[in-house]
């Protein structure tokens, strides 16, 4: 099976690896501690036959934090990968630390290029610009739609932090359903704003 996987990378210039397992809203058993919550999904996701295109998205830094932090993303799913053996290329998208509208265009379009249709698309929202998700929302939103692709899981990794400023009490969450949620509230079709939130409302209550 084809799956693409869209991750951002940090700026951040220390990565903390964790055990997400049993935490948040997933369900899954990989209890080994990653840097990059996407791989404890892909651990027991991938299968030997899979064709996988990782996508790392990179905001260009003067430390080149992103740069080093996309190998650590290599290497940490290429040992997971070491026993299961799935074909994995990697491939990286930089775009300059601006949030200007040319930049969110040319992202957008280029993170489109990238996909083939009748994909798996799996993505880690985690890391990264806050205008970033907003974009990968609209990506896989086009795939899904023009490209018959299948959205199979969008994921956040939270962390707190304790007196000393160490993350502590990790949870991974599956923020899938935000996505469709935002596809049912952009199709809806209500005469005013009190039938909107009625059939928004029964929507919830199934």
């Amino acid at each position: 099976m084809k799956k693409i996987i869209f991750c951002d990378i940090p700026m951040k210039k220390n990565m903390n690896a964790m055990v997400y397992a049993n935490t948040g809203n997933t369900n899954f058993n990989y209890s080994k501690e990653v840097m990059f919550p996407i791989n404890a999904i892909l651990a027991e996701s991938l299968k030997k036959d899979d064709e996988v295109r990782v996508i790392l998205l990179r905001t260009k830094d003067k430390a080149g934090n992103s740069g080093r932090n996309s190998g650590l993303f290599m290497q940490e799913l290429d040992e997971i990968n070491s026993e299961i053996g799935a074909k994995i290329s990697y491939e990286t998208l930089d775009s300059e630390f601006k949030e200007t509208k040319d930049i969110h265009e040319k992202r957008l379009q280029d993170m489109l290029d990238k996909i083939e249709e009748h994909t798996e698309i799996y993505a880690d929202i985690t890391y990264g610009p806050k205008p970033l998700p907003m974009i990968l929302m609209c990506v896989i939103s086009f795939a899904e739609k023009f490209l018959n692709c299948d959205v199979k899981s969008v994921v956040y990794g939270k962390v707190d932090f304790d007196d000393n400023n160490k993350p502590c009490n990790p949870e991974l969450y599956d923020v899938t359903s935000l996505y469709y949620l935002n596809n049912l509230t952009s199709s809806m079709v209500a005469d005013n704003g009190k039938d909107a939130r009625q059939s928004l409302n029964e929507f919830f209550s199934l």
